[in-house]
C-alpha cells in the first residue's frame, strides 16, 4: 500500500511537469483589433413622468394617495415633464394663525436632462395670490415645501434639492426649488416631498408641504392659488 501511494503521488507530478511544459511553449501566432461604436443624439420626445416612490415603475394615477395632474407633454432635451397640486382639504376658520399640513401625501416634479452636455439645470417656483372666484383672497398666506428628496429610474450624479421652499402668495417672489451643477442631473430625476405612508389612504398629513394662514384673512369659500415651476438651462441662472 505504501508503494501505491508513492506512485501514484509520482504520476501527479510528472503530469503536472508535462502541463506546465507545453504552456510555457504556446505561443501567440496572430492578433487584431476590432471596435465597438454607438453615436447618441439628444432626446425629443415626451418622457413618461414615473412614480415618486418607486421610480422604476410609471405613474398610474389610479391609487388612493396618487397625483392626478395630467404631464405638461413638453418635449426636446430639456423637459419639466410633471408637476403636482397640493390640497389642505376643508378647515374651520380662526382669528389666529394657522398651519395647515396637506392632505396630498406624494406631491412631486419630474425633470429630464437628455441633452448628454451635463450643462446643468434649475427649477424655481413662484405662487400667485389666493383667489375665491371673485377676488384675490387670504392675503399673506405662505406655502412651503421642506425636507425634499430626489430619485431617479436611473443612475448618475444627483441634482440638489432645496431643504426649505417658502413661497409668498404674492406673484412675484421666485424662490430656488432644485439644482442640478455641472456634470450632475443627467436623466430623468423626480424631487419630491413625501408624506407618512405615501402609498396608504390612512388620513396621515403630509406635513412636509404646509400652508400658513393669518389670523383674519380666511373667508368661507373656496380658495385657490397657482404654483409656477420654471425649468432652466444653466444652474446659475
Amino acid at each position: 500500500m505504501k508503494v501505491s501511494k508513492i506512485v501514484a503521488v509520482g504520476v501527479l507530478s510528472i503530469a503536472s511537469f508535462v502541463g506546465a511544459a507545453n504552456s510555457a511553449l504556446a505561443a501567440v501566432t496572430s492578433q487584431a483589433d476590432s471596435k465597438v461604436g454607438v453615436n447618441f443624439t439628444p432626446g425629443s420626445g415626451p418622457v413618461t413622468p414615473v412614480d415618486p416612490t418607486d421610480p422604476q415603475n410609471p405613474l398610474e394615477p389610479t391609487g388612493p394617495t396618487d397625483p392626478t395632474d395630467p404631464p405638461t407633454g413638453e418635449t426636446g432635451p430639456l423637459t419639466l415633464d410633471y408637476v403636482s397640486s397640493v390640497q389642505f382639504g376643508s378647515q374651520e376658520i380662526s382669528s389666529t394663525d394657522q398651519i395647515y399640513a396637506s392632505i396630498s401625501k406624494k406631491p412631486f416634479i419630474q425633470v429630464s436632462d437628455r441633452r448628454g452636455t451635463g450643462g446643468g439645470w434649475k427649477v424655481t417656483a413662484k405662487a400667485s395670490k389666493f383667489n375665491n372666484g371673485e377676488s384675490e383672497s387670504l392675503l399673506g398666506a405662505v406655502v412651503t415645501f421642506k425636507n425634499g428628496s430626489v430619485v431617479t429610474p436611473g443612475g448618475g450624479t444627483n441634482p440638489t434639492p432645496i431643504q426649505t421652499i417658502t413661497l409668498n402668495t404674492d406673484g412675484t417672489t421666485e424662490s430656488a426649488v432644485v439644482t442640478a451643477e455641472n456634470g450632475s442631473g443627467l436623466g430623468t430625476w423626480i424631487t419630491r416631498w413625501l408624506g407618512p405612508t405615501p402609498d396608504v389612504d390612512d388620513g396621515e398629513l403630509n406635513n412636509n408641504v404646509t400652508l400658513k394662514i393669518p389670523g383674519g384673512s380666511a373667508t368661507v369659500g373656496n380658495h385657490e392659488a397657482t404654483i409656477t415651476w420654471t425649468l432652466v438651462d444653466a444652474p446659475g441662472a
